[in-house]
């Protein structure tokens, strides 16, 4: 018993019964386990507080559910990143295995529709997620694709080709050449995308007016998980098309956004030249964080069409300089 409770020091468990069977079940090698009396002593003795360490998911809102509509959702390991799990459904369907295993009975009263799956892969589903979760991480949620419509057949089986490269794009490893070839160059609106991101973009309010001037620049990694404001700096300052109207306004506010969704504000104090490449000539700006506008921009939506634009540019930067239209 000792030698069991040592090779567990530093494990969390999401419940006493899930802490009795990893730590004593046929520790004697005999099959015959230690004696519930023992058990419950040890017990006492190593439990002194009981609590979530990885709470279980949240609803989605009523507002992020609805504009997913009908979706391909993909349930991931983060000890491996393996995809153990993909289904389909709507509503909060993509956190019913994950509630039924946390015994999460009031949430699971949530998911909408009937249980599809046969009883075995439901039982290994729960399996996998308790262990998951006992070892101290959490399942992680990804929508591979959502919206998608049943009444024509063609967007149907598009969507679901998309929604398969999306998952197949979580075990692809993050390089310049994946193996999957859907995913060449980059093609970031194949991937799978985590459930927080989805209801990030779809719950955000929309940016209030710009401000006049600003330089709105779209940089794919701010929306990375866990990116640190310092890396979000320094993906920012990569080279840009910024005009003369651009770099002679002072102090102008450089937009930076993902996703469409303002990841960070900062003000230009200068520029350098990067590099020139056919009539273009690049730039790099330098600067610092306005708190004041993050404060009013960041986590909030932006669309081309607060700009004047049906769909953002190719080189992924907007110079806005008056309120007609934005200036280019």
């Amino acid at each position: 018993m000792t030698a069991s409770l040592g090779r567990h020091v530093g494990r969390t468990f999401t419940s006493v019964q899930a802490a009795s069977a990893a730590l004593f079940d046929r520790i004697d090698g005999d099959g015959h386990g230690v004696p519930v009396a023992l058990r419950l002593a040890a017990l006492r003795l190593i439990v002194t507080t009981v609590h979530q360490t990885r709470p279980a998911p949240k609803p989605l809102p009523a507002r992020v559910a609805e504009q997913l509509g009908v979706y391909v959702y993909a349930l991931l390991d983060p000890r491996n990143r393996s995809v153990f799990y993909v289904g389909s459904g709507r509503g909060n369907r993509v956190f019913g295995h994950v509630w039924t295993a946390l015994e999460e009975t009031g949430s699971r009263r949530l998911v909408e529709g009937p249980e599809t799956d046969r009883a075995e892969v439901t039982a290994a589903s729960i399996r996998r997620i308790r262990d998951i979760y006992d070892s101290g991480h959490e399942v992680e949620h990804y929508i591979a694709a959502h919206q998608l419509a049943a009444a024509d057949a063609d967007q149907t089986a598009d969507g679901i080709g998309r929604a398969l490269v999306g998952v197949l794009g979580l075990i692809e490893p993050e390089n310049e050449t994946p193996g999957l070839t859907n995913l060449t160059g980059g093609a970031l609106e194949l991937r799978a995308s985590p459930i927080d991101d989805l209801v990030l973009q779809y719950e955000a309010e929309p940016v209030p007016n710009l401000p006049t001037p600003c330089f709105l620049v779209e940089v794919q990694g701010a929306a990375k998980r866990g990116a640190t404001p310092e890396e979000i700096y320094a993906m920012a300052r990569q080279s840009w098309a910024a005009g003369t109207a651009v770099r002679e306004s002072a102090g102008i506010p450089v937009i930076v956004f993902a996703d469409n969704i303002v990841r960070a504000v900062y003000r230009a104090e200068s520029w350098a030249m990067v590099s020139r490449i056919a009539d273009t000539t690049l730039w790099r700006f330098a600067g610092a964080a306005d708190p004041e506008l993050e404060a009013q921009f960041v986590r909030k939506r932006i669309t081309p069409d607060r700009v004047g634009l049906k769909k953002w540019p190719a080189n992924r930067s907007v110079s806005h300089l008056t309120h007609a239209r934005p200036g280019r």
